[in-house]
Parts: C-alpha cells; sequence; structure tokens
C-alpha cells in the first residue's frame, strides 16, 4: 500500500511481486486514507487473491481495478 508514484511505475515495468496497492488521492488527512481502504475493502481483498494482478489503484472516484 502506498501513495508513491515510483512503486506504481516499478509494477508498470516489472509486475508482481510485489503488489502494488497505490492510493491515488493527494494531500489528504489519515482519515481520508482510511475512509478510502474502508469503502475499497471488497476491491483490495480480491486484488489480495488475485495471482495475476499487479496494481490496484484506489481513488475516491469508483475506478475498476487495474
Amino acid at each position: 500500500m502506498t501513495k508513491d508514484d515510483d512503486f506504481r511505475q516499478r509494477s508498470f515495468l516489472f509486475g508482481a511481486p510485489p503488489k502494488v496497492a497505490w492510493v491515488h488521492i493527494g494531500s489528504c488527512a489519515t482519515a481520508d486514507v482510511e475512509a478510502l481502504l474502508r469503502a475499497r475493502r471488497d476491491d483490495v481483498t480480491s486484488f489480495g487473491a488475485d495471482p495475476t494482478a499487479a496494481l490496484l489503484v484506489l481513488s475516491k472516484s469508483a475506478q475498476p481495478r487495474s
């Protein structure tokens, strides 16, 4: 789980492992990150279980898993 774009770029270049869940919401409070993770819990769980998934983008707007 990261807000750092470098990890997202690494995922594009090399794939998994490691799996990268990129929190793409800009500057925010910790409570905002917590709310996003709680709202997208099912996506995060599915991502973790998918052996072929390398990158999950989490943002305030609903986005499908990448």
